[in-house]
């Protein structure tokens, strides 16, 4: 008889415990937009980003000023298995970022907050005077609307 009260007791808490969890997955997007705008030289104005995840590597790519490149994924966020998490590499004509990787999206503690409402989504954004994050706001109407908060100004390592 104590056996199966044992039993029945650790199976109640185990039902507790995940009704209590977070959502173990959601979905994910990661956007790079090339806002270099107003130089001449259109070599200087591209922006070359080589992306990779704990899984994943997405390789370099090159982007001309106006384009940009989504990801859309699955995070994994329940304890103690977060581990989505992207990093990338930025190279263009004004120079690198200060970090020489900067991680651009993660399910780890207040990261994605810094993305802006929702969190699920984070844009980065290149213009010629840096590189950018771009919050998601709303405003007293619920529209939505970005703010670009700068986040390295290009520098030189080369």
């Amino acid at each position: 008889m104590g056996t199966k009260l044992s039993w029945c007791f650790f199976v109640a808490v185990v039902l507790v415990v995940v009704a209590l969890l977070p959502e173990p997955t959601m979905a994910g997007r990661l956007e790079l937009k090339n806002e270099i705008l107003g130089v001449s030289n259109v070599r200087k104005a591209k922006l070359a980003v080589r992306c990779w995840s704990n899984e994943d590597d997405l390789g370099w790519d090159m982007l001309k000023p106006k384009q940009s490149r989504v990801w859309e994924f699955t995070t994994m966020n329940m304890w103690p298995f977060q581990k989505t998490e992207f990093r990338c590499q930025f190279r263009s004509g004004f120079g690198t970022t200060n970090e020489n990787v900067v991680t651009v999206f993660s399910v780890k503690g207040g990261f994605r907050k810094e993305c802006g409402e929702g969190g699920d989504e984070c844009i980065w954004v290149a213009k010629r005077d840096g590189f950018y994050q771009r919050r998601i706001v709303r405003n007293k109407a619920s529209r939505k609307g970005f703010v670009d908060v700068l986040k390295s100004k290009w520098v030189w390592k080369w």
